[in-house]
Order: structure tokens, then sequence, then C-alpha cells
């Protein structure tokens, strides 16, 4: 695919943005011609983000940051506003998770998978809300995923960080409609036949793995290339757009490539999003992620 250069003269701030998911969405808002801030807490994984966007001719701006700390995310703001002047658009995709159950999860992971998860992103937004309504308008992403809709092991605080960034997303695409600012959450996809790199695993760690896992993993170009055009049309809406909505990645992709643009913006144009609860059958057993990217089964009596 030649990219259209869809975003040229915008910018970006995408977090979480030193490995994976979030590693491709920069480098395909670069390669679409946006300048693109990185923001994660390990710098090496940045400036590893930062040379594969300017190999592909795009520009970024790499700051470290620790999001789970108030004070760095305000300082993550100012950096932002300082350098760039604006912000088109915010893509809130660091996410963080301990991978254990209630014996041994602490306090302290508690706080820190929910300050990462949902506080960040709404200093984010609370954060760059003057310059998007001074500019005329922007777009916030959240970035979610299947655990907001229904619960699983090891995940009791990531559950509820993505069950609230569904609810701050329904609160914001209201308040902010007026304002120009579309506010949606994004799922996670990777193309088909791969999978996404676990959360919690460094990128010196998923080289080390073996060769028949690492295999598994998508790589940076393939995301690119199967997912630019659904993240380039979520980063293009505002509040008279496409506001409100739970998208998925392949999904969205995949409309695009059926029905086109114009097509998919009236088809979700005009609407919010609303959480349907309903039963369904409790599991004979569940397989759940630890945190070195293995699994475990808890079978129920």
């Amino acid at each position: 695919m030649v990219p259209v250069k869809r975003l040229e003269g915008k910018v970006v701030l995408v977090t979480g943005s030193g490995r994976g998911f979030g590693r491709s969405v920069a480098v395909a808002y670069a390669v679409e011609g946006a300048r693109v801030v990185t923001a994660s807490r390990t710098r090496s994984e940045l400036m590893e983000t930062e040379r594969m966007i300017r190999e592909r001719g795009g520009e970024a701006i790499t700051i470290p940051t620790d999001l789970s700390n108030v004070y760095a995310v305000h300082r993550l703001v100012e950096k932002v506003k300082n350098e760039c002047g604006r912000l088109d658009v915010l893509f809130n995709n660091a996410a963080t998770s301990p991978w254990k159950t209630i014996d041994d999860m602490t306090v302290e992971d508690w706080d820190r998978t929910i300050a990462v998860n949902l506080r960040a992103p709404f200093l984010l937004s609370q954060g760059f809300l003057g310059t998007m309504k001074e500019q005329g308008g922007g777009s916030i992403v959240n970035v979610t995923s299947g655990s907001a809709s229904k619960g699983f092991v090891a995940e009791l605080a990531y559950c509820p960080s993505k069950y609230g960034i569904e609810g701050l997303t329904q609160c914001l695409s209201l308040e902010l409609r007026n304002s120009n600012i579309a506010v949606n959450t994004l799922g996670v996809a990777a193309p088909p036949g791969k999978t996404l790199k676990p959360t919690e695993l460094t990128q010196a760690e998923a080289d080390g793995m073996p060769e028949e896992v690492r295999a598994k993993y998508a790589e940076v170009d393939s995301m690119v290339d199967a997912f630019i055009e659904a993240w380039a049309f979520v980063a293009l809406q505002d509040g008279g757009g496409v506001t409100g909505q739970r998208l998925n990645t392949r999904r969205l992709a995949e409309e695009l490539r059926e029905q086109g643009w114009d097509a998919v913006v009236k088809k979700y144009r005009g609407k919010l999003t609303k959480a349907v609860y309903e039963p369904y059958e409790f599991p004979r057993s569940v397989r759940y992620q630890t945190r070195d990217g293995g699994w475990k089964e808890l079978v129920f009596k």
C-alpha cells in the first residue's frame, strides 16, 4: 500500500509505543505523514521505535514517561505542547497487568494498573483538551480489549480498567462533541495467523523466546500493511464524524475495505455505544496468562 499522507501536518501522541501494538500504530501514523510523539517507560524500546519511524522517512519525538506517575504525565503534556504547539490525535494505548490472582495481588499492583490503564488516559485527555479546543477539534482513541466485556482469571485489575475505559469514552464523547472532538475505543488485533506479544513481555524478553514462539508474533510491517487504513480512519474522526463507538481494528479494516470510508462513517455517525449485559454459560475450565507469557489452567468443580 502506498500511503497518501492523510496525517500530513498533524501531531499524534501514542502512549505505550515502545513495543507491541503501540509501536505498530506509531509507525503507521508516521508513514501517513504525522509528526509522532512516542511515550512509554523504557527509553531503549522507544529509541527502537524512533529508528523504525525515521527509517521509513517519518518524524518522531521520543519522551520516556512513567504513566503511573501523575507529575510525569503532566510533564509529558507540557513537553508536547512546548515542542509541537498542538495535538491532533491522542492515542491512549499504554496498558499494564500484573497477571496475578487475588491471592497474590497487592494494592500496589492494583493502583499501578488503574493508574496506567485508566487514570493516564483521563489525565492526558484533560491535559490536551484546551489545545484541541483552540485548534478546532481532534480525536481521542482509547485502546480497549475483550477484557472490557467479561471477566478473566488473573486480570483482577486489568478487566476493571478496561471496563472503565469504555465508560470514560462514552462520557467524553458526550462532553466533547460540541468541541468537535471525537472519542472512541479501539480493540487490538493481529493479522490472520499471527498474535500480539503478551502485554508485559518486554521486547528483549520476546526476542529471547524460542523461535517457534517468536514466529507467532506479528511483525511491525505486517501490522502496518494490514491495519493502516483503520488506524488512519479513527485518527481523522472529529465530533461531526464517528464518536462514542467501540471499534475493533480487524473488523474496521474489513469494513473499510469492503464498504469504503464514506459508508463506514455513515454507519457509525450519530450513534453511541452502551454495554449490554447478558448471562453466558459458566465454563468447565479456563486458561489464563501468566506474567512470563505462559499459561495456566483453572478447572471448576
